[in-house]
């Protein structure tokens, strides 16, 4: 079994494959290759966390099972803490093949996953990308669009103002974003009033833009409020749209941003064009009538995890990355190294600091 640390995983993802990966997992999860997934969403109050965890198997022999955790530690902070990990299997020979620190894995997935939607769905001139949400997965979100479109301008829009302003900073200083203007801003109406497509990445409740304000033939997609009660769009907004989703019954019954609406009659199922997966294979059909922009709405699937999963166990193994363990013995060895195993002492004071908070 290979073990795979954030820093192992950071070194062994490139955007552009990625992105190719997240097409290929939407088409497998589509196309009915993937037996339906499991799912299991838990909580607590004291001290109010939640875990998620995600399961299923692949159209191969692999199985995956992944675990995310968030904690607020202190009582009526927002401040959160994560975690994730996750173990595939080799679900023919009943054998586990690797672990994987996924924190930062989940942020690769997400983005690289709507970065594969909007290559499909966005306008082929956008120029100008708005963000909604200023948290820890907005850069990679805003890098990996940014392959899919070469966009000029950024709006950057979030609950504090200090923090997004910091963010449009750190992405202006970036070489990777030379002669972008990217901007931190306050005025949500005028941001998708501008925006050619607009992303939410939110924790919000509520709506978060006025979907009267967004031009036609744009491009919406909701990543965020991904429970029952939560929603990131307007009533406005999702009666006039075209719909695609990354899970067609999961969408419907766990996405307020769908659910909601739909028990109120502003969303009609027709307007649901289907799974991205099914569409991706043919040329995007142009928007008319009332249905003048474009939506996607994702809840992210256990397809991109193990599409992603198989390109990272592909390279690591091809460059020798990772640590081989047997969890008969309990004896470990660095991938890279052909001789038997042997124990590897892993020390807390070999960990990068940002590895121990």
């Amino acid at each position: 079994m290979r073990i795979l640390s954030e820093t192992d995983v950071e070194r062994l993802i490139e955007p552009a494959a990625a992105i190719a990966a997240m097409a290929d997992g939407y088409r497998r999860h589509a196309g009915g290759h993937m037996p339906v997934p499991g799912r299991l969403d838990m909580g607590r109050d004291t001290p109010k966390s939640n875990v998620l965890i995600l399961a299923g198997h692949s159209d191969n022999q692999s199985f995956a099972i992944k675990a995310n955790m968030h904690v607020y530690p202190e009582p009526e902070s927002r401040s959160r803490k994560a975690a994730s990990m996750m173990l595939l299997w080799d679900a023919v020979r009943c054998v586990p093949t690797a672990l994987l620190a996924t924190t930062l894995f989940n942020n690769h997935r997400t983005a690289a996953g709507l970065a594969a939607a909007a290559q499909h769905l966005a306008p082929l001139k956008a120029k100008t990308l708005a963000v909604f949400g200023a948290g820890k997965i907005a850069p990679a979100v805003i890098r990996y669009l940014m392959h899919a479109r070469p966009f000029e301008r950024i709006l950057i829009i979030g609950r504090e103002t200090q923090r997004s302003g910091e963010l449009a900073l750190a992405i202006r200083n970036s070489s990777e974003f030379a002669g972008r203007q990217v901007e931190g801003v306050t005025d949500a109406s005028a941001a998708v009033r501008d925006a050619d497509v607009i992303v939410t990445i939110t924790t919000a409740d509520m709506p978060v833009f006025p979907g009267r304000m967004v031009k036609s033939g744009a491009l919406v997609i909701l990543a965020g409020a991904n429970r029952p009660h939560a929603r990131e769009a307007d009533d406005e907004l999702i009666a006039r749209a075209s719909i695609t989703v990354d899970h067609r019954s999961g969408c419907i019954e766990r996405a307020g941003d769908l659910c909601i609406p739909l028990r109120s009659g502003h969303l009609r199922l027709e307007q649901i064009a289907g799974e991205i997966g099914s569409l991706l294979a043919y040329p995007p059909q142009p928007l008319h009538g009332p249905e003048d922009v474009a939506v996607f709405k994702s809840i992210g699937i256990i397809a991109q995890d193990l599409a992603l999963a198989e390109l990272i166990m592909t390279r690591a193994a091809k460059e020798g990355i990772g640590i081989e363990f047997d969890p008969n013995t309990g004896l470990c060895r660095p991938a890279n190294d052909p001789g038997p195993s042997a124990p590897v002492e892993l020390l807390v004071e070999d960990l990068p600091a940002e590895h121990l908070t």
